[in-house]
């Protein structure tokens, strides 16, 4: 993926935010680090746009807009002019209209609104740092004077989540598990908006990652600071390489569209309510066919830093082998993660490492030459030797 495909990609997922024009360089920076972002906004794009706002349509222009400032710390005027200070510090001078400040476990909270364009606001956060107040780093294009969904998560330690409603229905659920068939699970509960149509809620962050959801009846609800959450110490923004490869035996295996043979095209999998940071081992699509000439696909499927390994034969009806760390993948002393997905019915083993060469044994002392970095080896395979373009070569067996 160039600089060029990932910018195109940004702009198709967040043209509905303002971000720091650094924003693809810090978090390129370093090794093989590429963009964070939210693999559902890439999908299909998340539009605020005049069918899918609520909330407040306030007459006039400008100056003219008549502005009333709610929440418990309306009153403070001090700490209304910081406010104001600090969201110009990043959107640049302008009328700031602050629609609510109020207190949290974080300390000061507000949200606030300024014409940046005819027709369209940025809508943004700002929180406490402290003793010092901060934004968010990136605002909502909305238009002008709606208030629609949005959210933040505010504290050190990202667990104040503070959400604005818009007067629907916004349900919460603090984290996910995967189930028996490799599905994402989630329960939701609603949260309790208060006069102002706003949300404070103090929840238990899991293992350092942002594992929490929002919906409402519309669909997804965007988080405005999630870039800042993932550029966290805690967090390394990485998108897991996405490689496809065609083994011998699928071009021969019959038609069949490819998106239908694709676990990411299956909403049953996802999680599309969800902010994730993007890390893990390289995404793996093998595509290949069994003797009998039905077509075998062996994926992985990456996720907060841990991968599901899935496979279908015959027909794209998807079946779990487990996380890639149980047992279905080894690290070598060079730092090399190996594939190795053992499948059932004896239809081989699925191997593939990046950078690498292989050759593979069964019980008999002589290697056998493997072609690529990825291949369906028969199911008497018992060990795999890989040989990296940087590094010592490495014996790992095959269970």
């Amino acid at each position: 993926m160039t600089d060029t495909d990932i910018r195109q990609a940004l702009t198709r997922a967040t043209d509905h935010l303002e971000s720091p024009p650094d924003l693809l360089d810090r978090v390129r920076a370093g090794g093989r680090r590429r963009v964070v972002r939210r693999r559902t906004l890439i999908g299909g794009g998340l539009a605020v746009g005049a069918a899918g706002v609520a909330g407040a349509v306030v007459a006039g222009r400008g100056r003219d807009l008549p502005v009333i400032t709610r929440g418990d710390l309306a009153g403070n005027t001090e700490l209304l002019k910081r406010i104001r200070k600090t969201w110009q510090e990043m959107a640049g001078p302008g009328d700031a209209r602050i629609l609510w400040a109020g207190s949290t476990p974080a300390g000061p909270v507000a949200l606030v609104a300024q014409e940046m364009q005819p027709s369209f606001d940025a809508l943004g956060f700002v929180d406490s740092d402290g003793d010092q107040l901060r934004t968010t780093g990136s605002s909502f294009h909305v238009p002008y004077g709606t208030v629609p969904p949005g959210a933040m998560l505010a504290g050190p330690d990202r667990d104040v989540l503070v959400v604005t409603t818009a007067g629907r229905r916004v349900e919460f659920s603090p984290g996910y598990r995967f189930d028996a068939a490799g599905h994402v699970q989630r329960t939701f509960t609603e949260l309790t908006a208060d006069e102002n149509d706003m949300v404070v809620h103090r929840f238990t962050p899991s293992d350092g990652v942002v594992r929490i959801a929002l919906r409402e009846p519309a669909g997804e609800i965007p988080l405005a600071n999630l870039h800042s959450v993932v550029d966290t110490a805690a967090a390394d923004n990485q998108i897991p390489e996405r490689i496809n490869r065609d083994l011998p035996g699928w071009e021969r295996a019959g038609r069949a569209t490819v998106d239908g043979w694709d676990i990411v095209t299956m909403p049953a999998y996802g999680d599309p309510y969800g902010y994730h940071v993007w890390t893990g081992p390289t995404e793996w699509h093998l595509r290949a066919a069994t003797p009998d000439g039905r077509r075998l696909v062996v994926q992985t499927v990456a996720l907060d830093g841990t991968a599901r390994v899935f496979w279908m034969h015959g027909q794209p009806t998807p079946h779990y082998l487990g996380l890639l760390e149980d047992g279905l993948s080894t690290e070598t002393p060079a730092g090399v993660t190996v594939l190795h997905a053992r499948l059932p019915e004896k239809l081989g083993v699925a191997v593939a490492a990046l950078d690498c060469t292989f050759r593979y044994r069964t019980r008999s002392v002589d290697w056998l030459p493997v072609s690529g970095p990825a291949a369906l080896l028969p199911d008497a395979a018992a060990e795999l030797e890989v040989n990296p373009a940087r590094g010592q070569r490495a014996v790992v067996p095959l269970p």
